[in-house]
């Protein structure tokens, strides 16, 4: 099959259209060029292409498997599809909750605005799935925990495409011990930036017997 080369030449005497701007840079993207240039700039003090460590949790394990809990509790609220049942693993009696939805440009800093979140008053769902993965939590405090982890969720909305559609980004919580045990404080949802995602979605593309294939070409 012949293969139609594309020019990423731009004319400097002409204004750049926004619509041009974003396509040349997922072509960037796409292209691979994205990693360069994202490798590039270790030296500034940015993350690059390198991998990095596993750094394991530095929480006792009973912290870690208590935190743990709760976010397989949180699983198990969300995958039941009766989500305003997910205040039962927030701090009930904290009066400053807060919920950073990637979807959402504005933060919620109080229960009204995260109970209408959770129970709009009307069904808008068809199905959502939700799980987590790569588990670190940090002790901050006897009573005070940070946790990190990455995300996944799958989703089809009554209203709108039909189709269902996934995702996945890092989330960053806080856990507070009360008397009920461990339990959210902070919830946000930290997503990638535009080039690291379509990187991150080229790599999940890739089939696991890919190396085995790539071994067999040798």
């Amino acid at each position: 099959m012949e293969h139609q080369q594309v020019s990423t030449f731009v004319d400097e005497t002409q204004p750049e259209k926004p619509e041009r701007r974003e396509a040349l840079g997922l072509l960037l993207a796409l292209g691979g060029l994205g990693g360069l240039f994202a490798e590039s700039t270790q030296a500034g003090g940015h993350q690059g292409g390198a991998p990095r460590p596993d750094i394991p949790s530095s929480a006792p394990k009973e912290v870690f498997d208590a935190i743990d809990a709760v976010l397989n509790t949180t699983r198990d609220i969300w995958n039941s599809q009766d989500f305003g049942r997910l205040k039962e693993v927030w701090d009930a009696n904290d009066p400053e909750p807060w919920y950073v939805p990637e979807e959402i440009e504005t933060p919620f800093y109080s229960w009204p605005e995260l109970e209408k979140y959770w129970n709009p008053g009307r069904k808008v769902l068809q199905g959502f799935r939700w799980d987590y993965s790569n588990l670190r939590v940090k002790q901050l405090a006897p009573d005070l925990a940070l946790a990190i982890f990455d995300h996944f969720f799958e989703i089809q909305l009554i209203f709108g495409p039909q189709e269902p559609t996934a995702g996945q980004d890092r989330v960053l919580t806080l856990f507070r011990k009360t008397p009920d045990g461990w339990r959210h404080i902070l919830y946000a949802q930290c997503p990638l930036g535009p080039e690291n995602y379509v990187r991150m979605l080229r790599r999940s593309l890739v089939r696991p017997d890919f190396e085995e294939f790539k071994e067999g070409l040798k």
